[in-house]
């Protein structure tokens, strides 16, 4: 961090600075005799700052400059539960756990580029038998159905991946095609701030359409980039 000094030894770092304009001092004003002040740089680059992570389990104690690296990449970056005023937070399989046990969710494990029956009415996790990530269909009442999305719980600071999903409700007697069938992207969130606003793409379920009385709709999870490993 470079910090300056005017002549009346009013010291401030060199982006406020910039902000003030008009290169004065923000304390007197003064506009002449500026100078880069070393002692208070190698100062405050000496003080250590925990990860904003501390609370869950990470030991990291770094200079100010270091610890925006490390938080890029910090493992221990946590997920928060998607149940509203809650307020959980820590890792996948914690989360999968609390979501267990406390709210009394159920658990689908599933891999890539394969068909799965779930609930629209059960609050479940979804976890991946490939990679162990998280999702859950976000369902609410649009008019007169059920609108469904799919949710990913992810680390802020994971690498980017998209997924894309697929909903189809159950096929209709005599073989038919499925009566409703949607793709789309699914949302990749912590969860921090909740879930925010609804999404504007989701499959829109008729709360009267024959063979969806019990809720239940056929789910595929596509991870871009994944190849399953040859049987």
């Amino acid at each position: 961090m470079v910090c300056v000094q005017c002549p009346f030894a009013h010291v401030t770092c060199s982006r406020c600075h910039e902000e003030v304009g008009d290169n004065r001092c923000s304390c007197c004003g003064s506009g002449n005799g500026y100078g880069r002040n070393r002692v208070v740089e190698e100062f405050l680059g000496r003080i250590r700052f925990s990860c904003r992570n501390k609370v869950h389990a990470c030991e990291a104690f770094l200079p100010h400059h270091e610890m925006r690296q490390h938080e890029q990449t910090c493992r221990h970056e946590p997920i928060f539960c998607p149940v509203p005023q809650c307020g959980f937070a820590s890792r996948a399989v914690a989360l999968t756990t609390h979501l267990t046990l406390r709210h009394h969710w159920d658990t689908i494990r599933f891999h890539y580029d394969e068909n799965f029956r779930a609930s629209a009415f059960t609050s479940t996790i979804f976890q991946s038998r490939d990679d162990g990530e998280l999702f859950f269909l976000d369902s609410f009442s649009e008019g007169r159905g059920i609108a469904l999305s799919m949710i990913c719980i992810r680390p802020e600071n994971d690498r980017e991946q998209e997924f894309v999903y697929e909903l189809k409700t159950p096929v209709g007697n005599g073989g038919r095609r499925p009566w409703l069938q949607m793709q789309s992207t699914a949302r990749n969130t912590s969860l921090r701030h909740g879930l925010g606003e609804k999404e504007k793409v989701f499959l829109l379920v008729p709360k009267d359409l024959p063979g969806t009385e019990d809720g239940n709709v056929e789910v595929c999870i596509r991870k871009l980039g994944h190849q399953r490993d040859s049987v």
